[in-house]
């Protein structure tokens, strides 16, 4: 895919470095120099103002096929991702902190939506909670799929599994896919999780439609 990410603060560019290394074709755009040049992926990078409509012409935007608007500032980011309605990009990403925002994007049809302080805390209260049952952590992220924080118990059928052998031996649904792990205060990638005890936090990226079968493994 083509994809522009705008902004290449911390999240940014790690965003833009993890889609270059999984192949994808990726463009940057920064006012700030400093930031394009410390990317540590083979991207294009280009210094302009994201809040400027010619940058659009310019960098010809309806050749993306995604459009990811990750710059610090909540205002920055709702532009952003309204020029690229107009531009009739279908797939917009956008980080905001502020929940109003995040509302306001919902009403210009933008579904990928990350509410970054509601994501951190509600992950935070999934924890120190230790539910035994789906905690949401992200109200809008990609449509109908949704981050959701599932606790293992000591009777799940996934303890002692890690997470690619729970995948490779079709556990979950098609609809799900497992995000990251929690466990002995330390977060893991899925492919470098080790087996699953009681008690580590599962993060799901899944489907409304999959919520009752996962709740059955947990």
């Amino acid at each position: 895919m083509r994809i522009l990410v705008i902004g290449a603060g911390r999240v940014g560019s790690t965003l833009a470095e993890k889609l270059s290394n999984a192949g994808h074709s990726v463009t940057v755009i920064d006012k700030d120099e400093s930031k394009l040049v410390s990317i540590q992926a083979d991207v294009e990078s280009y210094v302009r103002d994201a809040t400027d409509p010619d940058t659009y012409d310019e960098l010809d935007v309806r050749m993306y096929d995604v459009v990811v608007a990750a710059t610090d500032r909540d205002e920055v980011n709702l532009f952003i991702a309204a020029i690229s309605k107009l531009y009739n990009i279908e797939k917009i990403y956008v980080r905001v902190k502020n929940p109003k925002t995040s509302r306001l994007l919902q009403m210009l049809d933008v579904e990928g939506i990350v509410v970054v302080p509601q994501l951190a805390a509600n992950i935070l209260y999934s924890m120190i909670e230790g539910k035994q049952r789906m905690v949401s952590i992200a109200d809008a992220l990609v449509g109908e799929f949704k981050l959701a924080a599932f606790t293992v118990k000591e009777t799940s059928p996934l303890r002692g599994m890690t997470p690619r052998e729970i995948e490779a031996e079709g556990f979950l649904p098609k609809e799900a896919r497992i995000f990251a792990i929690y466990s002995h205060d330390q977060f893991y990638d899925p492919d470098e999780a080790p087996p699953l005890e009681a008690g580590d936090v599962v993060i799901l990226l899944l489907h409304e439609s999959a919520l009752e079968k996962i709740g059955e493994l947990f």
